[in-house]
């Protein structure tokens, strides 16, 4: 199943329906800048627009923040409840399906947590966060050649970011060492 999932649809990173316009430029970033730092920055400013509800959804915004704080401190289901709580309220909110993925992975439900990595990529393709946990799926489950495509998608995004490419090595040796 986790094969049949993620990774079977191509993902059209430049067809991304965005709601905040600012968060375009911010992606020129990450697929322009050679520097570390600048990309990191870029990111982190995806991650604060990325956190923040749509306008006709920010009632909602403490039940997420309750869940953030419950995934920090190590509360996995209350996180889980809270997610839950804002994906049926929300479902057209990416971060929250991302963050329930995150807390999914945490608890060892992989299943689960794909799934909802598809939901995430789905509303925002570009959503780093999601492919990087998707490729911590794959590598999980050892299957190294999908946590490299996945890799490979974020490097679409991110084609300067010496660490992905450092990332897609390491899991090269991995296949190679394990045979598959």
């Amino acid at each position: 199943m986790l094969a049949a999932i993620a990774l079977s649809s191509s993902i059209d990173i430049a067809q991304a329906d965005q709601t905040k316009p600012e968060l375009n430029a911010l992606f020129d970033v990450l697929r322009t800048s050679t520097d570390l730092v600048d990309i990191s920055v870029a990111q982190n400013e995806i991650w604060t627009h990325w956190y923040e509800l749509p306008a006709d959804s920010t009632a909602l915004q403490t039940i997420f923040d309750q869940g953030m704080r419950a995934l920090h401190f190590g509360q996995p289901q209350i996180a889980v409840t809270h997610f839950s709580r804002v994906i049926e309220s929300a479902p057209h909110f990416a971060e929250a399906w991302n963050r329930r993925a995150t807390t999914f992975f945490i608890l060892g439900d992989f299943e689960a947590s794909l799934a909802d990595i598809q939901q995430t990529l789905a509303l925002e393709p570009r959503h780093f966060g999601a492919l990087s946990g998707l490729s911590m799926i794959f590598e999980n489950t050892k299957q190294f050649d999908r946590a490299i495509q996945a890799e490979m998608l974020l490097s679409d995004l991110m084609p300067n970011n010496e660490l992905i490419q450092a990332r897609i090595n390491q899991l090269k040796q991995k296949a190679l060492n394990s045979g598959i």
